[in-house]
């Protein structure tokens, strides 16, 4: 799968964007897991999926264009372990989809569902909507 940032977006790639070594310690694994999740993907035969980050989230989009998005994964922790948490945008009154996993390719497998399943154009709000 070609992941393809969106213009709008800084200049470095998502490998750079989430070297561990760019990131405070107490994110603790968060960058070698979306590191992990990125490369799963790129091996994947898919078609190509607009990407941009925002802070340590990972969104993926049908279009050119960070105002609105279909997959969003961030990682979380639960009792000191972290996972992926994997949002698949839905219309009310189910609101989203969502999926957990410690396993990148799991991950990977959860974002290309998502992403067959999500609800486009609705111009979400990444930080209120995405909880």
């Amino acid at each position: 799968m070609e992941l393809k940032p969106i213009s709008g977006q800084r200049r470095k790639t998502l490998l750079e964007f989430y070297d561990p070594r760019e990131w405070p310690s107490q994110w603790k694994r968060m960058p070698e897991m979306m590191s992990e999740l990125i490369k799963t993907l790129e091996s994947i035969d898919h078609e190509p999926v607009w990407v941009f980050t925002s802070h340590a989230e990972l969104l993926f989009t049908d279009k050119d264009d960070y105002q609105d998005w279909q997959v969003l994964v961030r990682i979380v922790e639960i009792n000191d372990k972290q996972y992926y948490k994997i949002t698949a945008a839905q219309d009310c009154p189910w609101h989203h989809l969502t999926g957990f996993t410690d396993k990148s390719n799991e991950a990977a497998q959860l974002v290309i569902s998502g992403l067959s399943v999500a609800v486009v154009g609705k111009n979400r709000n990444i930080f209120l909507d995405s909880n």
